[in-house]
């Protein structure tokens, strides 16, 4: 079954498991998704390949007949609707539920670990291997280490910081 996931996401998903449990519902069929799967990623501070465990899961609801906001250029979804599938005929693609729940389970940013070091903006070392005697500036929300009392610069010998 090819689920439409590029590379936008993750560099490549392996081992998808889903399971799905229908229920007839007053609107239509009830869809809950269960999806474990790997994902291999880049990790965003230091570029090291890595892999990562997840669990996801979803409720669709699948509605008969043709999706009223098809042909309307400017929609306002709901929350009410927003978990709505429209089908038509004998047969439902559940392809939909198994992909919509991987992306709404993706990070927006891939990290090796939640305390990823980076790189050295000056040597590129990889800074969770070993340390180097560069004297780095940190600015900007996602440098690694950053304080949460605002947007400072800091300057510190990143050989010295702890892992």
């Amino acid at each position: 079954m090819e689920l439409g996931l590029n590379k936008k996401y993750a560099a490549k998903f392996i081992d998808i498991d889903a399971a799905v449990s229908l229920q007839k519902s007053s609107i239509g069929i009830r869809a809950e998704f269960r999806v474990r799967y790997n994902a291999e990623f880049h990790c965003m501070r230091c570029l090291a390949a890595s892999s990562r465990l997840y669990d996801a899961t979803l409720n669709l609801d699948y509605v008969e007949g043709e999706d009223p906001y098809l042909k309307i250029d400017n929609v306002e979804i709901t929350a009410h609707d927003a978990d709505k599938v429209y089908y038509r005929g004998h047969q439902i693609d559940l392809s939909i539920g198994i992909r919509e729940a991987i992306i709404l389970s993706q990070p927006i940013t891939h990290l090796c670990k939640d305390d990823c070091r980076g790189i050295c903006p000056r040597c590129g070392i990889n800074l969770n291997v070993k340390n180097c005697s560069c004297i780095a500036e940190k600015v900007g929300l996602f440098a690694p280490g950053k304080s949460s009392k605002g947007n400072k610069q800091v300057r510190k010998s990143q050989g010295n910081q702890p892992k």
